[in-house]
């Protein structure tokens, strides 16, 4: 039983897609700027990781927006797809776009498992030279390389992730046009294959797209489990030293609190759906059009991360409060205290009532 149908998913997902883009770049903005201005010294290199972290939020914020992403699934497949075109780019300019949503998706998750790793190391004491260099200095060149990784297999998947030949193009493109009551032609995709079927319903591999599908697979859960091998044994660590809180443990729980919440939220909106989007196709078990709460919770993301840490750091808290109270609240107290101080409810040292009556005739 579908949720909604085709032409209903890509109105909704169209709305949220603007409203949460129009958050998620300002929020991200602010977010960045107090990273770099805001952040105490004890935080040290570790804030260029959550800059770094911001700066990819904005740019899959952008990216979503203009390809408009959606999702759809057929029997053993998957695939990234765009009905959309404001560029007026040609079909190799679009697959490339999507190309990059995929690749985007995968370094967000990749520069939060660096962060989880980052913290770890801190709290188990291993942050000394040797281990530093993972994150600073010239085996920097281990990010760099895990970051190649992610690029070759999230972007491997519109190279390599489906065995295509131009009937079996041609019947995606039919179905999904049926689906979404539009011409075929409009529809762009970048899809991973695990099977297909031959006339007779037994299935046929291809060792090329399903080798993709389960390296894709691969890198992804590799990410999941080492944020949560981090994250619990941070939490553990944290949890120990609760009896001797000095000024640099109490940061290190700031930052791992942060960190939950940025561990909560893609739980929710990225770990759960890319797990059920990833593994029902297998067992061929329709999603079809109803595949698209993926493209909805993706687009949500970017906004929702971003407020968590600001309000759980104190000097962002703080920061934000100032800002709030010199900008928002003392010109409402102003005008709230200007006809009070009018009617002569408050003492005001020169105030009487013909100065009262003189000021309200100006106003």
């Amino acid at each position: 039983m579908r949720l909604l149908s085709g032409p209903t998913w890509m109105t909704v997902s169209r709305y949220v897609d603007f409203a949460f883009t129009s958050l998620a770049i300002p929020i991200n903005l602010l977010l960045l700027y107090c990273i770099v201005t805001k952040s105490v010294k004890g935080i040290g290199r570790y804030k260029w990781l959550m800059a770094y972290f911001s700066c990819q939020s904005i740019f899959f914020s952008i990216l979503a927006s203009v390809t408009h992403m959606s999702f759809h699934t057929i029997g053993g497949s998957f695939m990234m797809f765009t009905l959309s075109n404001p560029l007026h780019l040609p079909p190799w300019g679009i697959w490339v776009l999507l190309g990059g949503c995929c690749v985007s998706v995968g370094y967000v998750l990749l520069t939060l498992a660096a962060q989880f790793l980052c913290r770890y190391y801190v709290m188990t004491g291993q942050m000394d030279m040797k281990r530093k260099t993972y994150f600073f200095g010239w085996r920097m060149v281990y990010f760099f390389l895990a970051m190649l990784i992610v690029a070759v297999v999230y972007g491997g998947c519109g190279f390599v992730g489906i065995h295509l030949t131009p009937e079996k193009d041609f019947d995606i493109r039919e179905r999904m046009a049926k689906e979404y009551n539009v011409s075929a032609d409009k529809i762009h995709y970048v899809a991973v294959e695990y099977f297909t079927r031959d006339a007779n319903g037994t299935r046929k591999w291809n060792y090329l797209s399903t080798g993709t599908a389960l390296a894709l697979n691969f890198v992804f859960t590799c990410m999941v489990i080492v944020i949560i091998y981090c994250g619990c044994t941070t939490y553990f660590r944290t949890k120990q030293g609760i009896d001797k809180l000095n000024d640099k443990l109490k940061l290190q729980r700031m930052l791992f609190r942060a960190l939950l919440v940025q561990t909560a939220t893609p739980t929710i909106l990225i770990f759960l759906p890319c797990i059920i989007f990833y593994a029902l196709p297998f067992f061929e078990i329709p999603l079809g059009v109803d595949a698209n709460i993926l493209s909805i919770t993706l687009v949500i993301y970017p906004a929702v991360d971003p407020i968590g840490v600001l309000f759980i750091m104190k000097d962002y808290r703080k920061f934000i409060a100032d800002q709030f109270s010199a900008y928002i609240c003392s010109p409402i107290m102003r005008c709230l205290c200007l006809p009070r101080n009018i009617l002569g409810c408050e003492s005001v040292e020169t105030g009487s009532l013909n100065d009262n009556i003189a000021l309200t005739t100006r106003i």
